[in-house]
């Protein structure tokens, strides 16, 4: 066994180094600092992108949902206001709108559409924001669209600045297919059957819509001529009996507004008829009453003058 000798170390500055490396081992160096990797900036557009989709889906939308909905709400005040059936529910909001433009101390023009009216007092005093949106609910208002389907009208013009930049279009046909499909699927206006083998109908289809070409008879009955099993027919079909309901509702409106009009005016009339009676019948009352005090005037004073010449006799 050999002794260990220790021998000691004398104090110093320097320090004593041992080449590893040299020796085979593997060599770690740990420091204090860490590293951060370098973000490119390829990798800051990626970024950038990431979070604008996630704006898009999430922020963006949910505000423009809050948006469509409040506008929605606003087309629908002006609505009631102007075509409700009932006078006292229009004079309501009529009134109502006045008495909020006081209250605000807001000024428009003599000329000024009464949606903007509305669309201001929901919005407030933003000129570019009022006249933004007060823009596409008169561009809906100008395509007679429901209040139903102002959202999706919206979005189908790619939003409020797309319109108010004259980007509207309107709908495609097959837009106004969907509109009414369910309903027309769900109508019967009666049942009949045509041979299959003049028709080609089968199996497929089955649950599927087709037009049917048919002739008017005087007897009341239709002749079927034709049966076409073809999407773009049935979709055409559908959209003209989507502008149909919508020419049907126009015309409806328009002989409401001429008769709500018409009877205003007859109102009117009637009112300064009766006035103009009430008058003349005041007039009457006082003539007759004016001469009723001269005769019992003169009968006062024929009476005076008789006692008079009594009393002189």
């Amino acid at each position: 066994m050999q002794a260990s000798v220790f021998a000691p170390v004398a104090a110093s500055t320097a320090t004593a180094s041992l080449n590893l490396e040299n020796k085979g081992y593997p060599v770690n160096v740990l420091t204090t600092e860490t590293s951060t990797p370098k973000v490119t900036p390829f990798d800051q557009l990626k970024s950038l992108e990431t979070a604008r989709i996630s704006w898009e889906t999430n922020e963006l939308a949910a505000s423009n949902n809050r948006l469509y909905s409040i506008l929605k709400q606003a087309y629908c005040y002006y609505l009631v206001m102007k075509t409700d059936e009932s006078k006292d529910v229009r004079k309501e909001r009529s009134d109502a709108l006045e008495k909020f433009v006081k209250e605000r101390q807001y000024t428009f023009m003599p000329s000024t559409h009464d949606m903007t009216r509305v669309v201001k007092c929901v919005f407030g005093v933003d000129r570019r924001r009022v006249s933004a949106y007060s823009i596409a609910l008169r561009e809906a208002l100008r395509q007679s669209i429901e209040a139903n389907d102002l959202i999706r009208f919206i979005e189908v013009n790619g939003g409020v600045e797309q319109i108010r930049m004259g980007g509207t279009k309107p709908l495609s046909a097959t837009e106004r297919a969907n509109l009414v499909k369910v309903e027309v699927l769900n109508n019967n206006v009666g049942t009949f059957k045509v041979d299959a083998a003049v028709s080609g109908a089968n199996a497929d289809w089955v649950d599927k819509q087709v037009i049917i070409v048919a002739t008017y008879l005087p007897t009341g009955e239709f002749v079927a001529n034709a049966v076409i099993k073809h999407d773009s027919a049935v979709n055409a079909a559908l959209a003209a009996h989507y502008t149909n309901q919508k020419a049907a509702l126009r015309a409806q409106a328009k002989a409401d507004k001429e008769a709500a009009a018409a009877a205003l005016k007859a109102a009117e009339v009637s009112a300064a008829e009766k006035e103009k009676a009430d008058a003349l019948a005041k007039q009457i009352e006082k003539v007759k009453a004016s001469q009723e005090k001269a005769l019992l005037d003169k009968a006062n004073l024929s009476h005076a003058n008789s006692l008079f010449e009594t009393a002189l006799a």
